[in-house]
């Protein structure tokens, strides 16, 4: 991965969740990320969610039935040789608990200021094990 790809990974705020269920309908939501190289983690947080229980959520459906995911990160400019995306493929999981979970919040709490007053405590946290990179710069 070139060095451009690895700062839109670290600086960017919010990327695309894509997952599909078990008859392969796509579902993408939008989301806030930590990536730590290998790895990269999103938290259910309390942000008002569509469901109740978090277990509802149709991507935590999917990572349970289907396992795959991938996320797009990217940067628009109206000058298009700025243009630039990564996209992260591998296998999801839901932690809600164990090292990799608090790995996860460390990284997201580190990143976004905003888990000082909406703390992520018990959260669970998506996780994904990147296994293919594709990247793209104008």
């Amino acid at each position: 991965m070139n060095a451009r790809s690895r700062e839109l990974l670290e600086a960017g705020r919010v990327a695309h969740l894509a997952t599909a269920d078990q008859y392969a309908r796509p579902h993408i939501v939008p989301i806030v990320f930590a990536w730590d190289d290998a790895d990269l983690y999103s938290p259910i947080d309390r942000k008002p969610k569509s469901v109740q229980d978090w277990h509802d959520l149709r991507r935590v459906r999917n990572i349970e039935t289907n396992g795959r995911a991938s996320v797009v990160v990217d940067e628009y400019a109206e000058d298009w040789t700025r243009l630039v995306w990564v996209r992260l493929d591998g296998t999801a999981e839901i932690l809600t608990a164990g090292p990799a979970r608090n790995r996860g919040r460390k990284l997201l709490e580190a990143k976004y200021a905003q888990y000082a007053a909406l703390p992520l405590d018990d959260a669970p946290i998506v996780h994904i094990a990147i296994e293919h990179v594709s990247e793209w710069h104008g």
